[in-house]
Formats: structure tokens, sequence, C-alpha cells
């Protein structure tokens, strides 16, 4: 699809979904996909993907919002998927285990004669909200899709959060996941199924120790899953890649190689970048030196006011004034017909809240809550991040993982990226192949000290398996001030001077 055949009324809440007991007869979903599923009705954008297949029994219907990408079998459809999927029954065990070894970005509804069980992509990329009004459940893609059938008010959560300094401070704010800015609206968390019967949300992963590999075997390993990733994907879509000069973007080109020269591959101008900075001069040269084109697309034109109008009125909070601007750069050159490639979650892989790979004892949520400056000043926030502790922390004892790194994985991802992902699409659809359970379970399982600053080598090792090219230019260059930071977290005394530096600005306040 052409820019210039995108419409207002295409835009309106698209590639989102909303799952209604009822008909619903608002005029936004008239030119909407409909399928009646068991005691629900779900109606979804034309620009994504449903599909629905029933099991051969009949007692088994299995629905798809977006889409899922099987590595082990990349020419399966949806459809062909879901027949497989509908073989599981309701049986947890086995629908979480096939989970694992799949990406994509959707919504998966498990409807049998007694119960309705709600599964999502494994970093919950593809967002469901729900709420339940008389006695009802209603789910959909973010909150503001209810109004177009229930009475939604706005309550102290939304006051307290959209009056705050940490929104007004943070250009990129965000809220934990399980929560909305809605009192009676909930928000599904990653690793965790909603059953209807009882409205509770239920974790199902992580259910096992992370599993422990020599280092040359993970890599190999890790690799060939992350090429089989990109070939399935470009079985089913065209590909866009945005490029960098960080890491998550150059191992997403190194897992492109056997099909880089069908790849539409590009970066996005927008902030203070200009073309001397390196996050456009090196992927540049990068792309000259494996002979691939590099298309520039320039974000930093004004959106006009119908576009603003309905990227706010899209999603709720929305964030115009930055997301919403490099939005409008996009709408205006992206190529519809190409599906976007992001390295996020990978970041879950890199230790991002310890960065050299080191961190004390976690032992209470005020320590997750001071993650993000400005979160203990908001109580709902508070109390939510509080409750995932509580869970978490038994989840942590039994299986090995992280509380860092599960929270990167449910909530940075869960929230922060899918709330952008959310945002975007409006002028793209996303494949993130680093949403993958397995692949990250299994990188998860390597040393902090191969996969944290200043080095990455994990990166570097699996870049270099794969195609070794792709590391001729560096990869975020530091600067002077970033070479001596990079010493003092490799000897261990980083933290100490940040957390000193930050108590004597407190002090001198």
């Amino acid at each position: 699809m052409q820019r210039n055949e995108l419409t207002v009324g295409s835009l309106l809440y698209r590639r989102q979904f909303l799952i209604t007991p009822d008909t619903c007869a608002s005029a936004s979903f008239i030119s909407w996909q409909h399928l009646h599923i068991g005691h629900y009705h779900v109606y979804a954008h034309p620009d994504i993907q449903l599909s629905t297949v029933i099991s051969a029994d009949a007692n088994v219907t299995i629905t798809c919002i977006g889409y899922i990408i099987d590595p082990n079998y990349p020419e399966k459809s949806n459809s062909d998927i879901l027949s497989m999927v509908a073989n599981f029954g309701d049986s947890i065990d086995r629908i979480s285990e096939y989970l694992c070894t799949i990406s994509g970005r959707f919504i998966l509804i498990i409807s049998t004669p007694k119960e309705t069980l709600l599964f999502h992509d494994p970093c919950g990329l593809r967002t469901a909200y729900y709420t339940q009004y008389n006695g009802q459940i209603y789910v959909g893609s973010q909150p503001s899709i209810f109004k177009e059938v229930l009475n939604i008010k706005q309550g102290d959560r939304f006051s307290s959060y959209m009056t705050s300094s940490y929104r007004r401070d943070h250009i990129e704010h965000w809220i934990p996941s399980g929560c909305s800015l809605f009192e009676e609206v909930d928000h599904l968390v990653p690793n965790h199924y909603l059953r209807f019967s009882t409205l509770e949300q239920i974790r199902y992963w992580p259910n096992r120790k992370l599993p422990k590999k020599q280092v040359n075997e993970a890599i190999i390993e890790a690799s060939d899953l992350l090429e089989q990733l990109m070939i399935a994907a470009n079985y089913r879509f065209k590909l866009a890649q945005p490029l960098t000069a960080g890491w998550d973007s150059r191992i997403i080109l190194s897992a492109s190689k056997s099909i880089s020269n069908q790849v539409f591959y590009y970066t996005l101008q927008y902030r203070d970048l200009n073309p001397k900075s390196n996050d456009i001069k090196i992927p540049a040269k990068l792309l000259h030196s494996l002979g691939l084109n590099h298309n520039l697309i320039d974000c930093r034109k004004t959106a006009p006011e119908v576009f603003r109008e309905i990227y706010q009125h899209n999603v709720l909070p929305a964030h115009f004034e930055d997301w919403g601007e490099i939005a409008y750069g996009m709408f205006d050159m992206y190529p519809q017909d190409r599906v976007c490639v992001k390295g996020n979650c990978s970041e879950i892989v890199r230790c991002f809240y310890y960065k050299y790979g080191k961190h004390g004892p976690i032992t209470s949520p005020d320590q997750i809550i001071a993650l993000e400056d400005g979160w203990n000043t908001i109580p709902f926030i508070k109390e939510g991040i509080s409750n995932w502790y509580d869970q978490a922390s038994e989840v942590v004892a039994e299986t090995g993982i992280d509380i860092l790194d599960l929270f990167y994985w449910e909530h940075r991802m869960g929230s922060w990226q899918a709330q952008s992902q959310l945002e975007w699409d409006i002028v793209q659809e996303t494949y993130t192949p680093f949403n993958h359970r397995g692949l990250l379970e299994l990188m998860l399982g390597i040393p902090t000290d191969l996969r944290s600053a200043p080095h990455y080598s994990l990166y570097n090792m699996m870049c270099k398996h794969m195609w070794s090219d792709v590391m001729k230019q560096p990869v975020n260059p530091p600067t002077v001030r970033q070479r001596l930071i990079n010493i003092m977290g490799k000897i261990g005394i980083y933290e100490k001077v940040k957390s000193l530096y930050q108590h004597t600005l407190r002090s001198n306040a």
C-alpha cells in the first residue's frame, strides 16, 4: 500500500482488535473483520491477520489475531500452525511447551465448551487489555478502544499519572505491565495466560531451570535459530530492517545474510541525528561495504493536525511529541508493503539493569521501583510493582532466572516496547525475531560476563559466526567519557561512584 492510498479511516485503530460478548454496532468497526467464536465476537482491523481453526472433533476452536512464525516449519501459514495447536486441546503444558518454540506477534484464543483461554507472544508485543462489565468480559488491544462499546471512566490512576512529574520529565514515559491508566482495565503480563472463567492471570513460564550449555555450543545453536527465524519471516513477508550503530540491529543484520538481497535496509533520522552521527554514518558505510543499499528516512517533518488527531485517538496515552512525529516520517516514506524487523527483546540478554554483569541482592520491591526515576511518586505503579515482586521472587528462587532480567522482559519489553509497537501500528507491522522464548532461554543461560558491557562478547561471537563482514564497522564506538565509565565498570566501582555522585547532587539540591 502506498502512502497516498492511506486515509484517515484506514488509520483508525490500525492493526488493533476488540473481543466482545455481543455484536458491536460502532461505526468504527463497520469495515473490520468479524468472527463469532464460542461466546465471543472478535473484531480485527483489515490490516491485521485474523485466522481460526476448529479441531477435528469440533471441541476446540483456535483463533489467532496477528501472526505466528515457526522457525522449524518456515513454510507453514497461521492456519497450518493453528491446526497443530488444536491437537493440544486445552492442555496448558503442551501449549506452553509449543509457545517456547515460536515467535511472532499474536493473540491466541483457545475456546472449548467449558473454557476460554488467551495467550500472547513471548514478550507480549501484541498487547491484550481486559475488563469486565455487567459480568461480561471484553478484551482489546489497548484501553481506549473499549470506549467504543463501554463507558470507561478516568479515575485517580489517570489523573495521578497524567499530571505527574515523571510523565512530564520522561519523553518515553511508561507504566509497568499488568495495569492500565483505568482502574477497571487490566493488562496481560508476558509469560501469563488469561483464564476467562475466573478472569485471573496465570503464570506458565519460567517453569524450569534455565538450560546451561557449553558456550561454543550455545553460540552455534542460538545463531542457527536466529537465522532460521529470519528465513521463516522472509517466507511470509517482504522485510524491512532499520539499522543503527548498535548491537541489536547489527546481530539481526548478521542473521539476514542469506536473504539480505531481498531486505529493504534503512535508518531513521530523528531528534538530533545528523549525517555525521554514528547511528547514520556507520550503517551507511557498513551497508555500502556489503554491497547493499542504505535508505535514509527523514522523520523530522511536522505532522499535519489530522495525523496528530488520529494518532492520539488510537492509543492512550500517546507519545505524539516524540514517537508520533517519528511515525509521521515513516508514514510519509516507509514502504507499506513490508514488515519491519526490529532487534528489540535482545536487551533482555544484555544485562540492561546491571550493565557490567553484576549487581547486589534485590531484596525489596523498592529497588525495582527505583529503576525508573519518578515511579515512586505514583501510587498505583508502586502497588503494581510490589505485587509483581512478591510473585516473581518465588519464580526466581525456583528457576534461577535473574529478577532484573525477568523485570526487563515482562515490564520494559511487555509495556514500554509493546506500547511503542502499538503506537507505530499506524504506519507499520513489526516482527521481532528475539521475541522467541527458546532463544532467550538459551542466551540467558550463557554467563553474564559474556553478555554484558563493555564488550558484549556473546554478540560479537554470534555476529562473526553468522556473517563476519558485518563487524568491519565498529559497534557503538565509545566516547572518552564512556571509555572511563567502562573501565570503572570492569573493576567494579562504577555503581559506587554513580551512587555517590547522585547522593551529592541530592544533598546540594
